[in-house]
């Protein structure tokens, strides 16, 4: 029955002249999704879209989130370079392109899902089944074939795939550009955000920096004063939530944004370090970065560049504002470190020289070390020295 679909040919698809390539050569996860995205937007009006696979597969979700950014591409190329291979989810990208072309000691397939559960093999079945269609205007034969990748773990060689009409032969990634009339205006490589992505969204690991953030959140509620356990606690959630698809990057953008801010607000009226400061500086302007960088399709005109100088000078001039108020702030916060080192308070917590309590001195409550002996909740305090924002006390004799 395989012999007489040695004729079935698949469609040729149509290039303006030139051609994206995307080099999708790494597990596909997260920081594929993000990568296939950053290709797509550099798409320009009838441009064609190939994408160069080798890959053993990855994460049912981020195939399925790929599969959906393709269904938007009207004109799409998949290439499986000489002696690569587009098995597991790359196969399922590789049809969701609608046009394949295998170089030489190439294999497509085998992508029975793991572990093979009977209802997440028959979701992969139905997912390679409506993508065939899709690729191969609805001829069974072929579509039969392409749920074989996952009934039987079907693999097939270049040759093999040839024959069947599932792929086009080429010798050489050269050879494919001339068969497809086209040349490569950009070629998108995975970078440093995409094999971050890439950590990410490994479930172990975003699953851990979920709970890590909890618990520096839960850390800052249990401490006096701002100490800052909140913002990496705030990220580090964003990220997890980022790495199981559950929110976009521009969300991250913003957080990231606004956490810096914070800080920058915070080194105003903490009682100072420079550390606060330093990184909000720091994230605002990554946040602002990312922020751009997730605005694909954005042009910039004269207007934007005027607009955005207007910025830059106002935003110098309240730095230059907020720079002198936290000189100001700082002369006083010494006058006020002065006030408090010698201060009668009460400890409203039980107080150890290695277990942090509260005390209650000149009308607000501190985090507070003994010097020396515990001290009991209820005892009166004398602040010996202060650190930031943690007194070091002793009980009044």
């Amino acid at each position: 029955m395989l012999t007489t679909l040695t004729f079935i040919s698949i469609a040729q698809p149509e290039g303006s002249g030139s051609a994206v390539l995307i080099k999708l050569t790494t597990t596909v996860d997260g920081g594929a999704v993000s990568l296939i995205e950053r290709g797509i937007s550099e798409l320009r009006p009838g441009e064609l879209l190939i994408i160069e696979i080798n890959t053993y597969g990855g994460y049912l979700a981020a195939a399925d989130k790929i599969v959906e950014l393709l269904g938007k591409v009207s004109n799409c190329v998949a290439w499986v370079t000489p002696g690569g291979k587009a098995v597991s989810a790359g196969s399922l990208i590789a049809l969701a392109c609608g046009n394949v072309f295998m170089g030489p000691n190439s294999v497509i397939g085998a992508a029975r899902p793991t572990p093979a559960d009977e209802k997440v093999v028959n979701y992969v079945r139905g997912r390679f089944r409506a993508v065939a269609e899709r690729a191969y205007s609805s001829n069974e034969t072929l579509i039969n074939i392409a749920e074989r990748f996952v009934t039987e773990n079907l693999v097939l060689t270049a040759s093999e795939a040839s024959k069947l009409g599932i792929a086009k032969y080429v010798s050489s990634f050269d050879e494919l550009l001339n068969e497809l009339g086209v040349n490569v205006r950009e070629s998108v490589i995975p970078g440093p955000w995409e094999y971050l992505i890439s950590l990410i969204s490994t479930p172990l690991i975003s699953s851990l920096m979920f709970w890590v953030g909890f618990m520096l959140i839960f850390i800052e509620v249990l401490t006096t004063g701002f100490q800052g356990y909140v913002i990496p606690g705030v990220l580090l959630i964003l990220l997890a939530l980022y790495g199981m698809y559950l929110i976009p990057v521009s969300v991250i953008a913003l957080a990231v944004l606004i956490s810096g801010l914070v800080l920058i607000v915070v080194e105003i009226y903490q009682p100072g370090f420079g550390v606060f400061g330093i990184s909000g500086i720091a994230l605002s302007a990554l946040g602002a970065y990312l922020i751009l960088a997730s605005e694909p399709y954005a042009v910039l005109t004269s207007i934007h560049y005027a607009v955005i100088s207007g910025l830059l000078v106002f935003l110098g001039f309240v730095s230059f504002i907020a720079y002198e108020a936290l000189k100001v702030r700082k002369v006083r916060r010494r006058g006020y470190r002065e006030k408090l080192i010698g201060s009668v308070g009460r400890a409203k917590t039980d107080i150890h020289k290695d277990r942090p309590g509260v005390v209650y001195v000149l009308n607000e409550e501190w985090t507070a070390f003994s010097i020396d002996e515990p001290i009991r909740a209820g005892e009166e305090v004398v602040v010996v020295d202060v650190k930031g924002l943690k007194l070091y006390v002793k009980k009044k004799s």
